[in-house]
């Protein structure tokens, strides 16, 4: 509609992963250096991560079109299969035969294949996309692929691609032996503010050598705060201002039009719905009579077997401090300070008993809990005290704090440049996960644990850090700054200063599985269904499938909490999950 107007060949912020629109911020740089070295060396797993849009797709197919002729590449980008499926779809992308029934007969067709193409001299690479969505079994599989060798290399080389939850599951206990063969990782992160500068002129150039359009400071400012640096978000906003500046007949896009499509965008509210078909209820003869009470029996026993080891589970929890109980660990010595550049913090590794051998009590360390924040009327002249380094590592301090957990500063992270991967170790140590969300303030404050939030002053600039630690209706406790006791800011200044991407530290009391979703099954399944037993949902069956029931529990528990309701119980659905049990000890940034 608007090329003609502007200038373009074609539109420059289209929802596609064209490789000629590849721009090259440094994780991504970083993660194309990865993706070509592992290619040459042929050896092991590569797992590339990142946040839903950061361009893992774009990024994948800009390796394929730059690979030489002496490789052969096969792209798999719908996982959502089983083993045999998986396995028929690989050889159909390498031209193999794939009309087999069975494993054994498709494996046996692609080593043929892959021992043809090593006796040619070809490399053969396997990149799956959306591994995230791969089950543990068709995961299995691949590593058992990967087996496929000769006495001095490997045969394949299988690169996963897939969003945060990929890396989880590689990291789990089930998965270690896969964990294992990772030889190289790398987690595309979101563009900076220059970054998202050099992003949207880097496409206008590409659509047009000699585009007539501007966007303004302001537009660049706005479109950054609601993107966040996510390539894709960028897009949207990017093709929505064009879109609205075309209809006002003007070539700059100013700060105004940005926002104004933007506000469009956000107004939108896309909201996934799935829906489960009804199975029908087949009638019972007398003698499936017979056959249910017998299983009523087995469920009977399996019920109280579970129960206990749920009921033994807790108690775990109750012993290491996490309900009811606080921790004990040895006080922090206030002398340390954090590096002017930052830090990391390592837990102590003292031990946590209740008591000690001769019977008395150790020394406590109890939650944070109460304030004496410091009122600003001015936040960013608080942000503007501080430099991004010495911002997160503060932030993660008061985070871990908050937790009741004891922090030393430590020197093996100081120097990270990730910002996020900095969080996620850093709370790792510390026995604590660290959940990337983005959003309006009303959402993160419904999760009702503290978080870390990114705000940026006018002008761009790096980022600085401050930890939310307590909410009310008009203002909120930041801690993390330079002032020791916090600050008390109103919601307003807040949200003025704030990206909308915060970091939520969070503990999975019960280790369940990164997800969980209809047809799963398993003792997680069993815990699950205990757990939510004790929350007051009684009809939940308890065997260990989850079935619809269980979904249509976890869909309430989502809508409860303002997330999107698809039934699937991942790091989100967890936090509410345990924030519904109030004997968990855990900080709040509202009690209720």
């Amino acid at each position: 509609m608007y090329n003609s107007f502007y200038g373009f060949k074609e539109r420059p912020f289209q929802l596609v992963p064209n490789p000629a629109y590849l721009y090259l911020s440094r994780s991504h740089e970083e993660a194309m250096a990865h993706l070509v070295y592992a290619i040459s060396q042929g050896d092991g797993f590569v797992a590339i991560t990142g946040e839903v849009g950061t361009g893992k797709t774009t990024l994948c197919r800009a390796v394929l079109e730059n690979l030489d002729e002496h490789t052969e590449a096969a792209y798999i980008f719908n996982p959502k299969l089983d083993s045999l499926q998986l396995l028929k779809a690989i050889n159909d992308e390498f031209g193999v035969a794939s009309s087999g029934s069975n494993v054994k007969d498709l494996i046996d067709a692609l080593n043929a294949f892959l021992i043809k193409k090593k006796m040619e001299g070809t490399k053969v690479v396997l990149i799956i996309d959306e591994a995230q969505n791969l089950n543990q079994d068709v995961l299995e599989q691949l590593r058992l692929l990967s087996n496929l060798e000769t006495t001095t290399s490997k045969l394949i080389q299988i690169i996963l691609v897939g969003q945060p939850e990929l890396g989880e599951m590689l990291d789990s206990h089930e998965l270690r032996q896969l964990g294992q063969r990772i030889t190289l990782s790398c987690y595309l992160t979101a563009l900076s503010p220059k970054e998202t500068r050099e992003y949207i002129e880097h496409r206008l150039q590409v659509a047009s050598q000699k585009a007539e359009v501007r966007f303004t400071r302001g537009a660049l400012r706005a479109i950054y705060r609601y993107s966040g640096g996510i390539p894709r978000l960028i897009n949207i906003s990017c093709d929505r201002a064009l879109l609205t500046a075309y209809g006002l007949n003007r070539k700059k896009i100013t700060g105004s039009i940005a926002r104004a499509s933007i506000r469009e965008l956000s107004a939108r509210g896309d909201v996934k719905r799935l829906t489960l078909q009804r199975r029908r209820r087949l009638s019972l003869s007398m003698g499936v009579v017979l056959g249910l009470f017998v299983a009523v029996l087995y469920l009977a026993s399996l019920f109280l077997i579970i129960h206990r080891s749920v009921d033994l589970k807790i108690s775990s929890l109750i012993e290491s401090g996490e309900i009811e109980r606080s921790k004990v660990t040895q006080k922090v010595d206030s002398a340390k300070n954090v590096p002017p550049e930052g830090g990391a913090f390592a837990m102590t590794q003292e031990t946590r008993d209740l008591k000690q051998e001769d019977g008395s009590a150790g020394p406590e360390v109890n939650p944070r809990q109460t304030y004496a924040p410091v009122a600003v009327s001015d936040l960013g002249g608080a942000l503007a005290e501080t430099n991004r380094r010495s911002s997160r590592a503060l932030a993660m301090k008061a985070v871990i704090e908050l937790w009741a957990a004891t922090t030393e500063s430590s020197p093996l992270l100081n120097d990270m440049e990730d910002d996020q991967a900095f969080f996620k170790i850093a709370a790792r140590q510390n026995g604590l996960l660290i959940q990337r969300v983005e959003g309006d303030l009303d959402f993160l404050i419904q999760l009702n644990l503290p978080a870390v939030m990114e705000f940026f002053l006018p002008g761009g600039g790096s980022p600085r850090y401050l930890t939310l630690a307590k909410a009310g209706e008009e203002d909120a406790v930041l801690l993390g700054g330079a002032a020791e006791e916090g600050i008390q800011v109103d919601r307003e200044q807040i949200t003025s200063y704030w990206s909308s991407v915060a970091y939520v530290a969070w503990k999975d009391f019960l280790n369940l599985p990164a997800t969980l979703s209809f047809q799963s099954s398993g003792d997680s399944v069993l815990t699950l269904k205990m757990f939510m037993h004790d929350l007051g949902y009684k009809e939940l069956d308890i065997t260990p499938t989850y079935d619809e029931k269980t979904a249509r529990a976890i869909k309430q528990v989502q809508r409860r909490h303002g997330i999107v309701a698809d039934g699937v119980v991942g790091p989100l659905t967890k936090i509410a999950l345990y924030h519904e049990k109030t004997a968990l000890k855990m900080p709040r940034l509202a009690e209720e």
